[in-house]
């Protein structure tokens, strides 16, 4: 077949392909690589511009965890300096 047998003649409709199927949002979610690669470059950049990471909203739990380990931290930098004392007056 030569390139002109492929086109449509005069007059006969365009058969157009069917279209792809629309990725559905968990397969976005699942691979949003391939959304980023679909884009244009200044697409990209206004992506990355609008996607700004605020601070997270912590549950009850989260935040009595934050505060234990908080705790936990102060106290074992008092350990560790009463140590450090404790050996220092040793040595003298």
């Amino acid at each position: 077949m030569t390139e002109e047998s492929k086109q449509p003649h005069a007059g006969e409709p365009r058969r157009s392909l069917p279209p792809l199927a629309a990725p559905d949002r968990a397969e976005i979610e699942r691979h949003p690589e391939l959304v980023m690669e679909l884009l244009e470059p200044d697409q990209v950049v206004v992506a990355k511009r609008r996607t700004r990471f605020g601070r997270r909203r912590l549950g009850g739990g989260e935040r009595a965890l934050l505060w234990v380990l908080r705790v936990y931290v102060i106290a074992m930098q008092l350990l560790v300096l009463f140590t450090v004392l404790r050996a220092f007056r040793a040595a003298h």
